[in-house]
């Protein structure tokens, strides 16, 4: 998978995880934790290549009924300006 717009270091990365493990009432997502957020976010983003289902279309753009898979092995990510956190990411 080729991942477009990575960094080697992010912003949200260098920020101290502000969870007390030792209390589950502490932790993200019930206490607020930005490292934790962005984290969530992270391991969210694809790591390897996966199909989707799409639809055939005509000469005009309109579906024909039929579909046929297609592999994804690139995306780009949609980057946060503050944190750099990743907020979505397209093929």
């Amino acid at each position: 998978m080729k991942i477009n717009n990575s960094l080697d270091v992010a912003r949200w990365e260098k920020l101290t995880c502000k969870c007390n493990h030792d209390n589950p009432e502490e932790c993200y997502p019930i206490s607020k934790c930005e490292h934790c957020r962005c984290q969530e976010c992270w391991d969210s983003v694809p790591k390897e290549d996966f199909t989707v289902i799409e639809y055939d279309l005509d000469k005009e753009g309109k579906p024909t009924g039929t579909t046929h898979e297609k592999t994804i092995s690139e995306i780009t990510l949609v980057r946060g300006h503050d944190l750099q956190d990743v907020i979505g990411w397209e093929f």
